[in-house]
């Protein structure tokens, strides 16, 4: 049990150390998007909060449909006040 408790906590540091490098924000949406797609966001959440927050801030990079409607998307699932 102390070895899964050991492990559960390194992969905890990996996904956090990945949501804070990943720079390209679509890639950052995609991430976003999976680990709450698998439920597991919630252990995550102040990482999730800052990067919906930058990506709220930002409009560069979401020039296609597929990254305009995955931010609008996650955004508003969230309580920002993303326009359509």
């Amino acid at each position: 049990i102390d070895t899964q408790r050991t492990r559960v906590e390194e992969l905890r540091r990996e996904v956090r150390q990945l949501i804070t490098s990943t720079t390209e924000q679509v890639a950052q949406l995609e991430l976003l998007n999976s680990l709450k797609r698998l439920g597991v966001a919630y252990h995550f959440e102040s990482e999730v909060r800052r990067s919906e927050d930058a990506i709220c801030m930002s409009t560069r990079g979401f020039e296609d449909l597929y990254s305009s409607s995955l931010r609008f998307r996650i955004l508003r699932q969230h309580g920002y006040n993303v326009s359509a």
